[in-house]
């Protein structure tokens, strides 16, 4: 990416389709977005929370399993210790809490 402008655009893009993705679901969670932060809340109280961290042109995933971070590689947002994508850590999260879900397709 070679702008704050490209970058805002891919990781937008990205965030929407979590959300749709999330909502589209049968689990029963919530999706809170402020800004560029996404808040995905269980009836448990547990949570999982995907930022846009702009400065260092990164999307951030926490949850109780750690927080992992997600740079734009070949199209896709790949872990950067990991080959997992985004999608999978959010799954992975959600499924942690009891939440069964599939990796977007």
């Amino acid at each position: 990416m070679n702008n704050d402008t490209e970058f805002l655009v891919a990781a937008e893009a990205e965030m929407a389709a979590l959300e749709s993705w999330l909502e589209d679901s049968d689990a029963d969670l919530d999706c809170l977005r402020n800004g560029n932060v996404l808040t995905i809340e269980l009836e448990s109280g547990e949570q999982v929370v995907v930022n846009i961290q702009t400065p260092m042109h990164e999307i951030w995933c926490a949850s109780r399993a750690g927080g992992f971070h997600f740079s734009f590689k070949n199209g896709r947002w790949i872990e950067n210790h990991a080959d997992r994508t985004l999608e999978k850590a959010v799954a992975d999260a959600l499924v942690s809490y009891g939440v069964p879900l599939s990796e977007i397709s």
